[in-house]
């Protein structure tokens, strides 16, 4: 598969829409803008952004994350105006990732709850077939 520029699929899409080349150009860097942030504001552990797949906040990145900020936040001078702000974006951020942290360990506990209840001896001695009843 070769690359194309960026120009050239505005181009396109702008052709097969009968629509401006600009307003087609605005909507795609809107719904990237809209991605991105969702990505950045760790508000769910896993996004699915359709034709790219699914993107998932990796569990060791936050654990590894979060005691970074802590340390970030008690050494951090708050002197001035714009430190104490600064300071204030790395309470809001700590605050994010001890939020997704959570939600990660409630979806990790859901996946091996659900795995437990698949894999139980009981489901395991009563095979399933086609017709749903036992031969």
């Amino acid at each position: 598969m070769i690359p194309k520029k960026h120009s050239t699929i505005y181009k396109q899409v702008s052709e097969e829409l009968n629509q401006d080349i600009l307003l087609v150009e605005q909507i795609v860097e809107f719904y990237y803008k809209k991605i991105r942030s969702s990505l950045s504001d760790l508000k769910e552990p896993r996004i699915n952004v359709e034709g790219l797949g699914h993107f998932v906040i990796k569990q060791a990145k936050v654990k590894k994350a979060i005691p970074h900020y802590k340390d970030l936040i008690d050494n951090h001078s708050t002197e001035t105006f714009r430190a104490y702000h600064k300071k204030a974006l790395l309470e809001k951020k700590l605050d994010q990732l001890i939020e997704i942290e959570k939600k990660l360990v409630l979806e990790e506990d859901r996946k091996k709850q659900f795995q437990d209840e698949k894999y139980t001896k009981n489901n395991l001695a009563k095979p399933e077939t086609d017709s749903g009843r036992d031969n």
